[in-house]
């Protein structure tokens, strides 16, 4: 059984088109911080607020390497199936990215 606290927080993560297309795109695997401000028409620091707060949610694990920031869904997280069952409820998300970084995963 899960807090309505918790299950609001995750709730109002949810609510976000932007961070619903965001982990629609990390279903597919984890990805670089650096492609969601390519692939999205909002400043970094945006980006990095959404990621924060999906983070604190319990929904994301994030990985360092040098410089850049790894994101993937946190499969041990209590709401990982209500996620992951809402996210297959939704179209599959196609990216129009031009990442030209130097941050393959």
């Amino acid at each position: 059984m899960h807090t309505v606290d918790d299950l609001s927080k995750v709730l109002k993560v949810l609510a976000d088109p932007t961070r619903l297309t965001m982990l629609k795109q990390m279903q597919g695997g984890e990805q670089c911080a650096c492609s969601f401000v390519d692939c999205f028409d909002i400043s970094q620091p945006a980006i990095s607020r959404h990621l924060k707060m999906m983070r604190q949610a319990g929904l994301l694990l994030e990985r360092r390497d040098k410089q850049w920031i790894h994101y993937r869904l946190n499969e041990t997280s209590p709401f990982y199936s209500i996620v992951i069952d809402l996210l297959d409820k939704i179209e599959t998300v196609e990216a129009n990215c031009d990442c030209e970084t130097d941050c393959a995963i």
